[in-house]
């Protein structure tokens, strides 16, 4: 059978071309040497070397040899490393979800800085609404997850850790009436046609819509539903609705949408995000990147701040 002890004591023979110096290199009688290279020639099939009284030469099927025995040695010394990082967190995969006014937030930031410390550790990163991320975290999916809190669904195996609040402000087409205002009343939407996310792809965010609509003394009049942030932006951009959307969609630009601050200060308004995970999850690779995020978390809590009149997204 072929082992690292045997390749390596191939090797010495093959480099140093001497059976007394192969031995004094690796540490064995010139005896035992000579008789392990018989039987990896005859494990093998063929003769690696040329031998006489005078000198040792490699076969063309032992210089062959010689190559692989380099390239095995080579993969063992990677699949060593490779282990010895996953255990540590510095190697290994992480699938990692997001919602998508995040994409426009910190987690960019975030991806960038957890890729530049470990940049073995492969990642494979999914926009998906929280209630899908929780979905798959549970179904051992997905590691990790940038998700909307409170959890719109009881789910005790993940644990979540606030990282951002953010505030709602007023998505309108840059043709609205409004569009023009630094700030908006949410009483002079009442009677607007609204865009909302998805009863059933994203239940906190409907809700959280019909609550400060609610609040403002009117129930909205919602004529579209969408799972995905950039489907409102485009039916925004086409004139059909107005949306309440994340404050960090504000980076998000359409030269036909603006967005505008709102003037009620509610705690209604507030959106938090947090990092979610499964409770006793021991891939290294996802503690590493909750060190990061840990890191960088303190920054990110306060919401961005919105243009006065509007950004153009």
């Amino acid at each position: 059978m072929i082992n690292s002890r045997l390749l390596r004591q191939f090797i010495a023979v093959a480099e140093e071309l001497h059976y007394g110096r192969a031995a004094a290199r690796v540490g064995i009688a010139q005896s035992p040497l000579s008789q392990a290279i018989q039987k990896l020639e005859a494990h093998v099939g063929t003769p690696l070397f040329v031998r006489n009284k005078r000198s040792v030469a490699l076969t063309p099927a032992g210089a062959v040899f010689l190559e692989e025995a380099y390239q095995w040695l080579r993969y063992e010394t990677v699949a060593i490393q490779r282990t010895l990082g996953a255990s540590s967190g510095g190697t290994g995969q992480l699938a990692i979800g997001f919602i998508g006014s995040v994409g426009y937030g910190f987690m960019p930031e975030l991806i960038s800085r957890f890729r530049l410390e470990y940049p073995q550790v492969r990642l494979r990163v999914v926009e998906m609404t929280t209630k899908d991320q929780l979905e798959q975290m549970q179904g051992r999916a997905l590691d990790v997850g940038m998700l909307r809190t409170p959890l719109p669904v009881a789910a005790p195996q993940i644990q979540t850790r606030f990282y951002q609040r953010d505030v709602l402000v007023v998505a309108l087409s840059r043709s609205h009436p409004l569009a023009g205002r630094k700030r908006i009343d949410l009483r002079e939407l009442a009677g607007e046609s609204f865009i909302s996310f998805s009863r059933e792809k994203v239940p906190a965010a409907h809700a959280q819509l019909i609550s400060v609509c609610g609040a403002a003394g009117f129930y909205p009049n919602i004529e579209q539903e969408c799972s995905q942030i950039a489907s409102v932006i485009c039916l925004i951009a086409a004139g059909l609705s107005v949306a309440l959307v994340s404050g960090n969609l504000t980076s998000l630009m359409h030269p036909k949408v603006c967005y505008v601050p709102i003037s009620n200060r509610t705690s209604a308004l507030d959106q938090e995000v947090s990092i979610a995970w499964r409770r006793n999850d021991a891939n290294p690779a996802l503690h590493s990147f909750l060190e990061v995020a840990r890191a960088l978390g303190t920054g990110a809590r306060k919401a961005p701040a919105v243009p006065a009149g509007g950004g153009m997204a």
